[in-house]
């Protein structure tokens, strides 16, 4: 059997029959979670692209290619920056290690490829055109007898090159209108012939293919042998199979699969063969669509061909008295359906050639494969079929530019059904290389994420927010994620600042001793020596933040409004003179109220003073002695306040308590500290963690202080973690909308559900998607990345350490 391609530039492969057809990696687009109406966008842009072809071919292929785990791996380390650059490198290395343990050197990664042939019938006949084609044909013959008689080289005309890429290009603008595409260049026509032909183990993106090509005299000039190169296996051929031995010794038992017969209507959407595979599948498979463009005329007439035919069987069986056959009523319906609705729309028809190749390196395990396969699209009804003695036909029909096989297992099928099977419809999420979190639910792909790539203006993103949030009740995995994902980023050169309420990281520098020296555990207690460290006053630099910090901790514990025309100025006016003194603390606020010594200002001092009772309220109180001590200075500092008594999540502010409100202004207190640490060296990225962040959250300073932080922390290359348990915490849609990274981890609620959904930007009354949330398990997330793409995530330490480090479960007793 002729090997089909003849000759390769750039993106376009000439064929023997004289095509030329030129190829493009069709970039795949999520397809997870996407409303109806987005779907139908992705459709009609598929089937206006497939019906503006009025003639010629299409050649479709999804191809099962390899992505070396370990060049991502060393591709994340080039990433890295600071001060525990050596440790990454480390732990990087050891995960890689852990990894390719786990799942091997490589990971299976789906591609999609569409071929075009190039039609250059549009020139005008003129006589001159007329003497170019007689020449260009006598051209061609001699270029053939040349080449039997001498065997060695593929010689083509540059003008004719040159021709095949002027229309190349208009057929790109035209593609690349709707969908992203990349043109093929050498190196992915050689991997996608290696790959037919049994080789396996080289990364899609790791491969290369030397094709010199020598032009001189107007003529390109390429060696034969260099072209069939990559086919070099010994195949042999049995009746169902094929065995392909490459010269590495790998052997490879490969079936074909075709469509025998479609029994069932397909109708879009939740038909996506392309996109459901991706996920049924463990193991290789490949598709390819050979597609031939019949014009409206000659399409009208085989469809008034074949209903004559039916009508003619029809008529048989009226004259013998026997009853028409059901299959035969029912395919008399479908054409003339079909024929009103070609002559009403003048569309083309295609006659489709669909092969399905399934490989496996041993015969006993091609079988249990194939019947797997044979199964999967029964439950689609399409009945596939593995033609005797015909796998080596079938074969040639995945190489670029090839000829269809035979004409037995022809579909006629309409721009509707092409468009529907999902070409190019994937699961994809995070970035290609960082920080590895953990891996895709639905497809088994690894999920990297770069969490300061927001604000850098990345193409394709829908978002340059930096903040992020964790959500979920309680013991989903949200606080375990969300110290993951901070501990990589500081190891990744990131600096982090932790606000911990409830001091579960405590034994963080024992735990994680390779970067305990760059860990600042500052922990708060009501000891004496500790009296005053969050006093506004002693912990903010700048003046003007202080008194503005002091504003609102006192109104906060006062409950006094701004629009308190009587008890507002006083304290307005007590807090300013204090600021001016050379000597300032929170103390000197109360005794300046009693220098005032009105009615008014004797009750707020005795207000303010009350407050003073509890032992873990001397942290905020000062006389002005105290200097501050809380430094930020290492890579991860974390800052903890003993005693704490947080109120609940659905607990109004009215309603809380002394201590609860005590506590919660020490959490406004520290996460405005976190400003300060927020406008260091904007080069180095920076995140401020907020645990619990739904106790400030509810109360009006605490919402227009998240605001201030995520605002300022985009302009300093800093991120904001809001590590919460329900979407309602983040009430601000001002909030909501400027953050980028979501984790949404396992919710039974519906009502919260819905909002979760809504906060993803999803359909809050899809069923589909509430049984997702539902169904989650403790360490999988709803996840939505930079792009807006959405899917469901397994997040996964690997290190047993990392484990037993961020889990924040209460241990059990040992027998």
């Amino acid at each position: 059997m002729k090997y089909p391609i003849k000759y390769i530039e750039n993106n376009l492969v000439f064929n023997h029959a004289g095509e030329c057809f030129a190829y493009y990696e069709l970039l795949p687009f999520n397809y997870s979670f996407l409303t109806l109406e987005q779907k139908e966008q992705i459709h009609t842009g598929f089937r206006q692209l497939i019906a503006q072809n009025r003639e010629g071919k299409i050649h479709a292929l999804q191809i099962s290619t390899e992505r070396s785990i370990r060049t991502l791996q060393e591709k994340s380390k080039q990433l890295l920056s600071g001060r525990l650059k050596e440790v990454a490198v480390q732990r990087i290395d050891e995960q890689t290690e852990a990894l390719v343990d786990m799942i091997g050197e490589h990971q299976m990664d789906v591609r999609f490829f569409i071929g075009f042939k190039l039609m250059t019938n549009e020139e005008e006949m003129s006589l001159k055109t007329l003497q170019k084609t007689a020449k260009e044909t006598l051209t061609a013959f001699l270029r053939e007898v040349n080449h039997h008689i001498m065997g060695d080289f593929v010689i083509l005309p540059q003008a004719e090159i040159a021709r095949y890429a002027k229309l190349e290009d208009f057929l790109y603008a035209k593609i690349a209108r709707r969908f992203t595409i990349r043109p093929l260049e050498k190196n992915d026509f050689g991997y996608l012939i290696e790959h037919f032909y049994g080789k396996s183990g080289t990364a899609f993106e790791d491969y290369e293919y030397p094709l010199p090509v020598q032009k001189q005299n107007g003529q390109a000039i390429m060696k034969r042998y260099d072209l069939i190169k990559p086919t070099r296996s010994l195949i042999e051929e049995n009746q169902r199979y094929l065995k392909i031995t490459n010269n590495e010794e790998q052997e490879q038992y490969v079936a074909y699969f075709t469509i025998d017969s479609i029994v069932g209507e397909l109708d879009f959407p939740s038909n996506e063969i392309f996109y459901y595979q991706q996920q049924q599948f463990d193991f290789p498979i490949d598709t390819s669509m050979n597609i031939e463009i019949l014009p409206n005329k000659k399409a009208l007439s085989t469809v008034r061909n074949k209903k004559k035919e039916l009508k003619d069987l029809d008529d048989h069986a009226w004259q013998s008295n026997n009853e028409t056959g059901a299959n035969v009523v029912d395919a008399l319906d479908d054409v003339a359906e079909l024929e009103t609705t070609l002559d009403q729309s003048k569309e083309a028809l295609y006659k489709l050639s669909y092969v399905v190749r399934v490989a496996a390196p041993t015969y006993d395990l091609l079988k249990r494969r194939c019947n797997e396969v044979k199964d999967y699209y029964d439950d689609w009804s399409i009945k596939l079929v593995r033609p005797f003695g015909d796998m080596l036909g079938l074969h040639q029909e995945f190489l670029p530019a090839s000829q269809r096989y035979e004409n037995d297992y022809i579909q006629y099928v309409t721009s509707n059904f092409l468009a529907g099977l999902g070409l190019g419809a994937s699961q994809m999420l995070g970035e290609t290389e960082g920080i590895y979190i953990g891996y895709n639910l639905e497809t088994g792909d690894n999920v990297y994420l770069q969490p300061g790539l927001a604000s850098q203006g990345v193409k394709g993103s829908v978002t340059n927010a930096l903040a992020t949030a964790f959500l979920g009740s309680l013991g989903g995995g949200k606080s375990f994620a969300n110290n993951l994902l901070v501990y990589y980023a500081v190891l990744y050169g990131a600096q982090a600042l932790i606000v911990d309420p409830k001091a579960e990281r405590g034994y963080w520098p024992e735990s994680l001793p390779e970067i305990a020296h760059e860990i600042n555990l500052v922990n708060l207690t009501s000891e004496e020596k500790n009296q005053g460290l969050l006093d506004p006053y002693v912990l903010m630099n700048r003046k003007k933040e202080a008194e503005s910090l002091a504003i609102d901790l006192l109104t906060f514990l006062t409950g006094i409004s701004s629009r308190d025309g009587e008890k507002f100025p006083v304290l307005r006016k007590a807090i300013r003179t204090v600021t001016q003194k050379d000597v300032r603390g929170l103390w000197l606020v109360i005794d300046e109220l009693r220098k005032e010594d009105t009615e008014i200002s004797r009750a707020m001092a005795d207000h303010i003073e009350s407050f003073t009772d509890y032992d873990f309220a001397r942290l905020l109180f000062s006389d002005g002695t105290v200097e501050r001590s809380i430094n930020l200075d290492k890579s991860l500092n974390i800052i903890q306040v003993a005693d704490l008594v947080l109120p609940d999540a659905q607990t109004s502010f009215a309603d809380y308590t002394t201590a609860e409100l005590l506590s919660v202004a020490m959490l406004l207190v520290i996460s405005t500290f976190a400003l300060e640490f927020i406008q260091t060296d904007r080069q180095t990225f920076k995140i401020v963690d907020l645990d619990e962040a739904w106790s400030f959250l509810q109360v009006a300073q605490g919402k227009a202080l998240s605001n201030r932080l995520v605002r300022a922390g985009r302009a300093m290359n800093a991120g904001v973690y809001f590590v919460t348990q329900n979407a309602d915490d983040l009430i601000d849609e001002k909030l909501k909308n400027n953050i980028g990274l979501k984790f949404a981890f396992r919710s039974r609620d519906r009502q919260e559900i819905q909002k979760i959904l809504a906060f993803f930007g999803l359909d809050p009354e899809d069923e589909d998607h509430h049984r997702r949330l539902r169904e989650l398990e403790n360490g999988q997330c709803l996840f939505q990345d930079l792009y807006g793409r959405v899917g469901t995530v397994q997040i996964h330490p690997v290190f047993e350490d990392l484990f037993h480090a961020f889990d924040t479960r209460p241990p059990t007793r040992k027998k």
